[in-house]
């Protein structure tokens, strides 16, 4: 049965999604939707979003493929295990499993932030699960002080993201819910957050502290395509200038004005990059 229709809002998303127990042991929670009878599609997230972040893109990507958006272990309503750190590893080891456990034997994947260095390493590390990959507000490596580094441990593990102020979560991760293009996903991102806790965001973010794409990146083989905000002060100019010297084949897309998170603020010009790029590399 296809399922195409009503893409749940932002408010429905938690009691619309769906979970499998992986081998890795992660109870993973995920949004299925689209057409069955297409090509899968793998979404994923970035830091401190979930699987709700590409909804948008999801709605507009319906009748082209089989979608799943992911929540990755330590974020969304997926199991936050009690760890120092959430390595990129770890991450690459879920999707794979999830991919078993959907009978998924290869599949179209894009990756934000966070989800776009998972995205790297599966089409590094798994090669033959990956067919094409779309790299959104993406890096190599983060480039943080240790005084950064300590200063967002100290900030992050002492907040109380439960019972935290709506105005406090916001400034504190939304600033500018007016450039979104959904005006239901500040709601449903403040869900998000307060669904987590410090330790596993700590985990998450200290995970990309120490990634290093550099070491692998020119061994992948899948068709790339590298979408850019010029406004993202995150993954700036000269990360990008980095992922080209390591991915000199791949496409480049740079979306004049926009920020770091594309999927929330330009669904809709992410979706008919990603529609062009998928057509044009068979």
């Amino acid at each position: 049965m296809k399922q195409i229709g009503h893409m749940p809002t932002h408010i429905e998303w938690q009691q619309c999604t769906k979970h499998v127990l992986l081998k890795t042991g992660i109870k993973m929670y995920y949004m299925e939707a689209g057409d069955p009878e297409k090509e899968p599609l793998i979404l994923i997230h970035g830091f401190s979003d979930s699987s709700r972040i590409w909804r948008s893109v999801m709605e507009e990507l319906q009748d082209s493929f089989h979608m799943y958006a992911i929540d990755l272990r330590g974020f969304g309503q997926s199991d936050q295990p009690a760890q120092y750190l959430y390595t990129m590893y770890q991450h690459c080891e879920d999707v794979v499993a999830f991919m078993e456990a959907m009978q998924i034997e290869s599949a179209d994947m894009i990756g934000h932030s966070l989800g776009s260095m998972v995205a790297q390493v599966i089409a590094f590390a798994a090669p033959e699960k990956v067919r094409r990959v779309v790299l959104v507000s993406t890096a190599l490596r983060r480039h943080e002080t240790a005084r950064e580094v300590k200063e967002f441990v100290n900030s992050f593990s002492n907040m109380d993201w439960q019972n935290a102020e709506d105005k406090v979560l916001q400034q504190m991760m939304l600033p500018s819910p007016e450039k979104c293009y959904d005006p239901q996903f500040a709601a449903g991102y403040l869900m998000t957050l307060r669904g987590l806790s410090g330790k596993s965001l700590c985990a998450g973010k200290l995970g990309m502290m120490i990634y290093d794409g550099r070491n692998f990146m020119q061994f992948i083989t899948a068709p790339v395509m590298v979408v850019w905000g010029t406004e993202d002060d995150i993954f700036t100019e000269e990360c990008q200038t980095e992922v080209h010297e390591y991915l000199p084949e791949a496409r480049y897309l740079s979306m004049e004005g926009i920020p770091h998170d594309i999927p929330s603020v330009a669904p809709l010009e992410l979706v008919e990059a990603v529609k062009n790029f998928m057509s044009s590399s068979r």
